[in-house]
């Protein structure tokens, strides 16, 4: 038994506890007191997943047979995971027993995952009767959380479902067809559109654009972007950045952050903004965030690419005055030494347009830097003084102390410093 105070810990303490030793000594803290049993077996029952092996029937007579035992489990149950060939799920006697368990409590399962990770296919397996079987079911008045990963078939009414959807994440994904004639009538119209507080996408602009531009078959938008507060994507999707400037139009007035930072795994080559993405109209924008690729090396005669240049244009987009108080970008230097046409970019530049977008208000700047030859972590000849050539260019931001500069690079994380998660804006800066 451990001895108070440690065993009088807060309900939020125990679980925070919990959640840091994870799975695999959960049995051990569990024995060690009985304060932690409850948090123990929250966090084991927090996710229901369900992947497509020999072994889901059994897996879900077994789960069967705990909540039988033991009903008051399924109250702990938060999200569902699924393969995207488990559809046939939806008519196992079994497993709708424990979703009419799941129904039942107090706070049903707000969270959906489609996607292989959990199994061997990319296509949802009969989609029509998928969004059927959720409209039915709990999930069309708690989901507000759906997150869809290597998916192909994906179904648009889905987003009409779900009218509580708050946060979309939509990573590899397909959509299911383009004219939607073969969907009933019922799921294409006569239901309110989803008003996401949160989107994230790549590489799903086929998706993306039926939501942005619904087809005929649909009476009403099937997403409504009067809520959008955050919006996150790739900055080297070439597909899927043409679709960023519509949703940034219809969410001028709510959208607070825009991180052009998730690294698109399947194409890894620097992409151009300017003319794709303006910052004009966003007038309660705060947060700004950019990952970019700086090649060091190119064709025989052809120029550099102005990478930097490229986002100062996008930075002179923005409006003054602003709300902007946090600008991050992450830079990708990818050659050797003497990192040719890295330290030539218009570095002053943009220095000088964080000036302009300050405004007399306080502004935190992280600028984050590293050079790559696809191992972030080796030491490279030469990183330290092209480290150093930037910082020199910075010069003139020492004049203005509203600007809370944070220069970071693999020096720092090589010593176990590290800045804010790119896709993340820190608070104010107590310095």
């Amino acid at each position: 038994m451990l001895n108070p105070p440690l065993s009088r810990l807060s309900d939020d303490l125990r679980s925070r506890i919990v959640e840091c030793v994870g799975h695999r000594h959960l049995n051990n803290l569990s024995l060690a007191d009985r304060a932690f049993t409850q948090s123990c077996q929250k966090y084991i029952f927090r996710e229901l997943e369900l992947s497509n092996t020999d072994k889901l029937s059994q897996r879900i007579k077994n789960l069967k047979e705990v909540l039988d035992d033991k009903p008051e489990f399924a109250n702990h149950v938060r999200m569902v995971v699924l393969a995207n060939e488990t559809a046939w799920l939806f008519n196992d006697p079994t497993f709708t027993s424990i979703f009419s368990l799941l129904a039942n409590s107090p706070i049903p399962p707000h969270t959906l995952f489609f996607g292989r990770f959990m199994g061997n296919s990319r296509k949802i397996d009969d989609p029509i009767f998928v969004v059927r079987w959720l409209m039915q079911s709990f999930f069309s008045q708690s989901l507000t959380v759906l997150h869809l990963e290597e998916c192909q078939n994906v179904p648009l009414p889905i987003f009409l479902i779900c009218p509580r959807l708050r946060e979309v994440t939509l990573d590899n994904v397909g959509a299911a067809e383009k004219s939607y004639a073969k969907y009933p009538d019922d799921l294409c119209s006569g239901r309110d559109s989803a008003s996401p507080e949160v989107l994230v996408y790549r590489n799903s602009h086929s998706l993306v654009k039926q939501i942005i531009t619904s087809p005929p078959r649909f009476s009403t938008p099937v997403v409504l972007w009067s809520n959008l507060r955050i919006l996150k994507l790739a900055p080297n999707d070439k597909e899927g950045l043409p679709c960023l400037q519509p949703i940034l139009d219809a969410a001028c007035d709510t959208l607070e952050e825009l991180y052009l930072t998730s690294l698109d795994r399947f194409k890894y080559q620097p992409a151009l903004l300017a003319g794709l993405v303006s910052l004009s109209n966003l007038s309660n924008l705060r947060v700004f965030a950019v990952f970019a690729i700086i090649p060091c090396s190119k064709k025989r005669n052809a120029p550099y690419l102005a990478v930097i240049h490229d986002i100062n244009i996008v930075l002179g987009t923005s409006p003054k005055p602003n709300k902007i108080t946090n600008l991050s970008f992450f830079f990708d230097i990818v050659g050797k030494h003497p990192f040719h046409g890295c330290l030539d970019q218009d570095w002053v530049g943009m220095f000088h347009e964080f000036i302009r977008i300050l405004d007399g208000k306080p502004l935190e700047l992280d600028l984050m830097m590293a050079v790559s030859t696809g191992n972030l972590d080796v030491h490279h000849r030469g990183e330290g003084e092209l480290y150093a050539g930037i910082t020199e260019k910075s010069g003139s931001l020492s004049d203005y102390p509203e600007i809370c500069v944070h220069f970071w690079n693999s020096t720092f994380w090589a010593r176990g410093i590290g800045p804010t998660p790119r896709d993340y804006a820190r608070g104010r800066c107590r310095r």
